[in-house]
């Protein structure tokens, strides 16, 4: 058995992380505690995050180190989800990664980094290309049954997305990421109640073979056991 700790961004990844993930990882014994924010919680007020890390990476990355000093036995594991969208510059080599070409290997880059910044081996990052939002974006159809939405309207949003080979090379652009083409289309789009409900309509076996980064993290989610 193992015990997995993750760090998310927001609430959206927090209900995808509690309602998708730990059921399906828990038929390989490995067991999601409740996920912690990452570092946005108000120090005065405990105020819950509407998601994004805003300027620094600092908060974060303190904590971090913290939930892996409180617990240092074996069996726990240590991860995270976090967007590479607007991602802050202060992550660590943020440079570096920023002059790749790719999205997939500037998390990559990225998440190397911060392996080699926390130096604790049961520490496995995990950087989300370019948002979660491109896991809605595998069949954006999906959307309709939740949403006040035109067919016209979920037919662009589709033609739009089947330009990408995966839904995760949809680029980060201010006014082109995965969730400012959703919310175009269909403005009363609200990810932190309706994001995972329709990434778990969609399924995690559609969801990795579509994004394969996000397939590659939660192939190693389900080995940690082995």
């Amino acid at each position: 058995m193992k015990r997995l700790y993750m760090t998310v961004e927001g609430q959206t990844e927090a209900a995808f992380a509690s309602n998708v993930l730990a059921p399906h990882l828990e038929s390989f014994d490995v067991f999601l505690f409740r996920p912690r924010y990452s570092g946005l919680v108000s120090r005065k007020s405990a105020r819950i995050p509407r998601g994004g890390l805003k300027n620094t990476f600092l908060h974060t990355l303190s904590d971090m180190r913290n939930w892996m000093k409180q617990d240092r036995h074996e069996d726990a594991r240590f991860t995270t989800m976090i967007d590479l969208y607007s991602i802050p510059r202060d992550f660590p080599g943020y440079e570096n990664a920023m002059s790749h070409h790719t999205g997939a290997a500037r998390a990559e880059s990225l998440c190397n980094s911060l392996a080699n910044e926390l130096r604790d081996q049961r520490f496995i990052p995990y950087i989300q290309v370019y948002e979660f939002e491109a896991l809605v974006l595998v069949e954006p159809e999906r959307i309709k049954p939740y949403c006040v939405v035109s067919d016209k309207e979920i037919r662009r949003l589709v033609s739009e997305c089947s330009q990408f080979s995966s839904p995760e090379e949809i680029d980060g652009g201010t006014h082109s990421h995965p969730k400012f083409r959703i919310k175009k289309r269909i403005p009363k789009y609200r990810e932190n109640i309706l994001g995972y409900q329709i990434t778990q309509d969609i399924g995690l076996y559609k969801i990795r073979q579509r994004c394969p980064s996000f397939g590659k993290w939660l192939t190693t989610l389900e080995a940690l056991n082995e």
